[in-house]
């Protein structure tokens, strides 16, 4: 674990600040999907905001029906081509401001359905993009931001969505900064490293919060 982590693990010891429910963000190709997949396998109670999204406004859902409303040159024959959405909102700061207004409270209401749904003292790991700008950290005992260079994520980006590396910077550089979230973060875990040592240490970072392991 980093010595950040380590230190800020300190402080909140000396608060003694019981912590049930941990925030994970992380920008887009930071590698937080891959985290949260991580925290899965180990057992933890998580709750995944894009999967939330997904159920929300994926396929044949009212949620689409509202989308392609807002966004009718994002709009083909009443289905909604993300794609192209994807392209508007990292183009214009407003249609995603439109985005963002349709789409958060709805996503934030039915996240915390769920978290009351969770047993007395169940230890909730609330995994989202947005955290931080949506307001959902408020729901967080703590955050924990994944970061990565920008180049690498360019690349990952670009790799996987097949779009070009000028597309992918403006996806990108169409979010808070990677400094300024982890600014706003408590814990910090660097991804451009080893799959096996990035993941141990989400996992070990995860497991010291809420007490299952001692250090």
């Amino acid at each position: 674990m980093n010595k950040r982590n380590l230190r800020e693990i300190d402080d909140l010891k000396e608060l003694k600040k019981a912590v049930h429910i941990v925030g994970l963000t992380g920008g887009i190709a930071s590698g937080k999907t891959v985290a949260t997949d991580a925290l899965k396998r180990a057992r933890f109670t998580v709750i995944d905001a894009d999967e939330i999204s997904r159920k929300l406004f994926g396929r044949g859902t009212d949620g689409e029906k509202l989308l392609c409303g807002l966004f009718p040159a994002a709009t083909d024959n009443g289905v909604l081509n993300r794609a192209i959405l994807r392209r508007i909102i990292s183009e214009n700061a407003d249609e995603k401001k439109k985005l963002d207004g349709a789409t958060h409270p709805i996503i934030k209401q039915e996240i915390a359905k769920e978290i009351s749904q969770c047993g007395k003292g169940e230890h909730i790991v609330l995994s989202a993009p947005l955290l931080l700008e949506s307001g959902l950290s408020s729901l967080c005992d703590c955050v924990v931001c994944i970061t990565c260079p920008t180049r690498i994520r360019i690349e990952r980006l670009s790799s996987r969505d097949g779009v070009s590396i000028e597309a992918a910077k403006k996806i990108i550089d169409a979010q808070i900064p990677d400094a300024y979230r982890a600014t706003l973060s408590d814990f910090c875990i660097p991804s451009d490293r080893s799959l096996d040592d990035f993941t141990a240490e989400a996992v070990e970072l995860f497991q010291t919060l809420f007490g299952t392991k001692k250090r």
